[in-house]
């Protein structure tokens, strides 16, 4: 039914399209979804970069509701253009389209000169959805923005869109809305200065801070959605909420 209504919305011009898409999901997340956002405490007044995790198609206008009314630019990938539900969901909210895993810089450099013109911006370091809901490793695009622009950097954990709007791997285009409940946490901000000393000896210095940035956001997280970036003690009370009883081992002394 919806992706009925989105084919007639795409038949409007764009200004009243936009409006009109945005009244829509408005309506259908007010409808299937309850949503707490905690951190509001922690956006700074000045323009931010926001890093966060990706688990569903609709995690960014999830996280235009929570930011309302700052406005944000969001970094999508091109392949959302490819979809008639998934085109007009990226024109609900202002979006900067970027090739994942391309040599294509321009949408980097576009990226900083949006931050740096004095609009913040939030990025999903992983580069795509995660299939388990867990964390994947990030780009290194993530560290050249945030050195680049100088702006604060603000970690964002998501909770909950990969049960409202699952992955569809056969039709993008396609996927339903179910009932569930989000959460949106916005950690304490940060300057990539204070994490220089963590990449200071890395063979792959834009790896290594890209990595530490996630690890800001992973300590938002629950343990299970903390996935390349889980701790040792993550996995231990994992294996023991798993096989409640079983008595794990001690780590091997090196």
């Amino acid at each position: 039914m919806i992706h009925n209504v989105f084919s007639l919305l795409s038949l409007l011009p764009a200004g009243p399209r936009r409006s009109a898409v945005r009244k829509l999901m408005d309506t259908v997340w007010d409808l299937r979804t309850t949503t707490e956002v905690i951190g509001r405490e922690n956006l700074p007044d000045e323009p931010c970069l926001f890093i966060c995790n990706h688990l569903s198609n609709a995690d960014g206008f999830t996280l235009d509701r929570a930011l309302r009314p700052r406005p944000v630019f969001f970094l999508a990938g091109i392949k959302l253009q490819g979809t008639v539900m998934t085109r007009l969901g990226t024109e609900a909210v202002n979006t900067i389209f970027i090739r994942p895993s391309s040599a294509d810089i321009e949408p980097i450099k576009r990226a900083v000169e949006t931050l740096k013109a004095g609009h913040s911006v939030l990025i999903f370091p992983e580069g795509g959805r995660s299939r388990t809901g867990a964390l994947i490793r990030a780009k290194k695009g993530a560290s050249l923005i945030a050195r680049r622009a100088g702006v604060p950097v603000v970690p964002v954990a998501l909770t909950g869109t990969e049960k409202f709007m699952p992955i569809d791997e056969k039709d993008m285009g396609r996927e339903r809305v179910r009932r569930a409940h989000l959460t949106v946490q916005f950690g304490k901000p940060f300057r990539m200065a204070g994490l220089e000393a963590e990449a200071a000896r890395a063979e792959d210095p834009r790896q290594a801070l890209a990595d530490a940035m996630m690890r800001r956001v992973a300590e938002l997280l629950p343990p299970e959605y903390r996935g390349v970036y889980a701790s040792a003690d993550d996995h231990e009370n994992l294996e023991a909420r798993e096989y409640p009883g079983l008595e794990v081992p001690p780590p091997p002394v090196r």
